[in-house]
């Protein structure tokens, strides 16, 4: 059965900085060809993404027969040809999986972090990237989790219907977007061909704190939309929030847009949470005139202040509290604080944890005191 047409194609060439839209493309078991082939690291293989540094959005790419161009705000353009490649096997890691990629260009790397102001390098999967998920059977390039996702143009509406501010597709990164008009209409595809290609949808996908950067500004929306919206009508029972499909590619093949997508297969709609919350609103507490106090964090001593959040400072002395929505959403970040106060604003994790027992979300608590936390 038809139920949509493909209405736009995006590629993000690099993970966290500006996208491509393009007309057809090539679609490969680690996704589209071209997306997320690139991703910014640290030394130790760790990504560098758009959550912590929300200018990435503001690089802009343009895909060429022989590399790819890359501009960003007040630098000169950056361009880069794959036939210069250094090509040297280094660590590299998304989330939980560490696997091999290989470096590019000491140029790309300067470049990239005057960018960002941190020292970066920029990293490439390869031909075939060395990153395979054992729950898909294949390999993924630098993407958070899955190949492919898919949005449906009336999802958007209905999101902006019910926001208090205005969203676009850009937010989302979205690959594929369809052009249906009814409310995640993709929540009830299973299996969907498109072109060539048969693709099944695995898993809803979980937003985070990317979705509220401001793609024109580079800077994280205050309001924290669209997140708090999202939570008020598409939340689970732990209180994350869902908006789009992770899908993966069950052949290789090529898909243009105004292709029809047809569904061969169709499945129930997940059930989210109804709820009217002060989810995302401000701690009661006001913060002080910014001071200087000590932290330690599963031992280990640093100087911090009462401005920014707990996971914010330990990350710039290289203490990597876990993390993944650095919204408070997700409860990833959960530490206990052993001594000291937070502020600590109401955010929906916030009500499954054991806050009773001292436990706080790293991401979203701000030290009030002198802190001692463990996790």
């Amino acid at each position: 059965m038809t139920a949509s047409t493909l209405s736009q194609i995006n590629v993000y060439p690099v993970k966290s900085v500006g996208g491509v839209s393009l007309s057809n493309a090539w679609v490969e078991k680690q996704g589209l060809m071209f997306d997320r082939r690139f991703m910014l690291a640290l030394a130790d293989g760790a990504m560098v993404t758009a959550r912590k540094y929300p200018h990435m959005v503001k690089v802009t790419s343009v895909l060429t027969p022989d590399g790819l161009i890359f501009s960003a705000p007040n630098r000169p353009p950056l361009k880069i040809r794959y036939a210069d490649f250094k090509m040297q096997p280094t660590p590299a890691k998304v989330w939980g999986d560490a696997f091999e990629a290989y470096t590019t260009l000491d140029e790309a790397d300067d470049w990239f972090s005057q960018v960002l102001g941190k020292r970066v390098e920029l990293l490439f999967t390869g031909e075939q990237s060395q990153r395979v998920r054992e729950k898909l059977g294949h390999n993924v390039s630098f993407a958070d989790g899955y190949p492919l996702l898919l949005i449906s143009q009336g999802s958007l509406d209905e999101l902006n219907r019910r926001s208090r501010e205005v969203h676009s597709m850009d937010q989302f990164r979205t690959n594929l977007v369809a052009a249906s008009t009814e409310p995640f209409i993709e929540d009830s595809w299973k299996r969907i061909r498109i072109g060539e290609v048969e693709f099944e949808a695995v898993k809803p996908c979980e937003r985070c704190i990317l979705t509220t950067v401001d793609v024109e500004s580079g800077k994280f929306r205050p309001s924290k939309e669209p997140l708090k919206t999202l939570s008020e009508f598409r939340s689970n029972d732990a209180g994350g929030v869902f908006f789009g499909q992770n899908l993966v590619a069950k052949n290789e093949g090529l898909i243009r847009v105004g292709d029809e997508i047809t569904v061969l297969e169709y499945k129930q709609k997940e059930r989210y949470v109804e709820r009217i919350s002060e989810s995302f609103s401000a701690t009661s507490d006001t913060i002080s005139a910014q001071k200087e106090l000590k932290v330690c964090v599963n031992g280990q001593h640093f100087t911090a202040d009462n401005q920014r959040s707990l996971l914010e400072q330990a990350e710039e002395v290289g203490i990597n509290i876990p993390n993944s929505c650095r919204a408070g959403l997700c409860g990833a970040c959960r530490v206990k604080v052993v001594d000291g106060e937070v502020n600590h604003p109401d955010v929906p994790a916030y009500e499954h944890i054991d806050a009773a027992g001292g436990e706080i979300l790293a991401c979203c608590a701000v030290p009030k005191t002198d802190i001692e936390v463990s996790y």
